[in-house]
């Protein structure tokens, strides 16, 4: 990948673990609410980007309404999370490649635009190491804006052009690329084929793939560079 890596920025459900969400159910439930209070948000938006859509319109005619419509989705949206990660497992080999990258010295968070509390229920069960949690509690922009892996590298002192992002959807890659960073992809959730207009600088299709691609020449600890 011809760059020192500094830290590691990975998503979390279909890269580090497998939380059976029903996302079908998630939207359907967001855009009943949404109607319900009045609101039109394009439905092939992403879920919660229905939700600051939806926001938006209530906004211009009720503040009032915009907040508590905002209040029961994100609600709609905890309740199905926190269900999930009851649930979740690690994906194989996710702790040991989390540790070996640990062991050289790099850097490593996990970007979700899962809530905090649900990451934090899978955490408490499961051994994957790492410095920075930021979910979307945690950020004003989630992915694929950049500003939330801009943030993450950031506060763990890595550049971004040393920041290698990995995610299992076309948007981790995405959001990687708009920060300026190094991407990965992983095909957990969705084919090869889906990343081919996102062009990421690796394709793996497990997580211990990423050693094997990237070596202790690559990924260091550049603290002395």
């Amino acid at each position: 990948m011809g760059v020192s890596i500094e830290a590691v920025l990975f998503d979390f459900d279909g890269t580090l673990v497998e939380i059976a969400l029903d996302f079908s159910q998630m939207r359907q439930e967001v855009l009943a609410l949404a109607t319900r209070y009045g609101a039109t948000p394009p439905k092939e938006l992403y879920i919660l980007e229905i939700i600051a859509h939806a926001q938006q319109q209530l906004a211009a005619l009720d503040p009032q309404a915009a907040q508590a419509f905002v209040r029961e989705a994100e609600q709609i949206l905890t309740d199905i999370e926190m269900e999930g990660a009851a649930r979740a497992q690690p994906l194989p080999g996710a702790e040991e490649t989390l540790r070996k990258l640990h062991e050289r010295g790099v850097r490593i968070g996990i970007v979700t635009r899962n809530c905090r509390p649900a990451v934090e229920r899978v955490l408490a069960r499961l051994s994957l190491p790492h410095d920075l949690l930021l979910t979307r509690d945690d950020v004003a922009h989630v992915k694929p804006n950049p500003a939330h892996l801009l943030e993450a590298a950031a506060r763990l002192g890595s550049r971004p052009e040393r920041t290698l992002m990995v995610g299992d959807h076309p948007m981790d890659i995405l959001a990687g690329q708009r920060a300026g960073m190094r991407t990965a992809a992983i095909t957990t959730t969705h084919p090869t084929s889906d990343f081919a207009d996102v062009h990421p600088d690796l394709v793996i299709g497990r997580i211990p793939e990423l050693l094997n691609h990237v070596d202790e020449e690559v990924i260091r600890n550049t603290s002395h560079i």
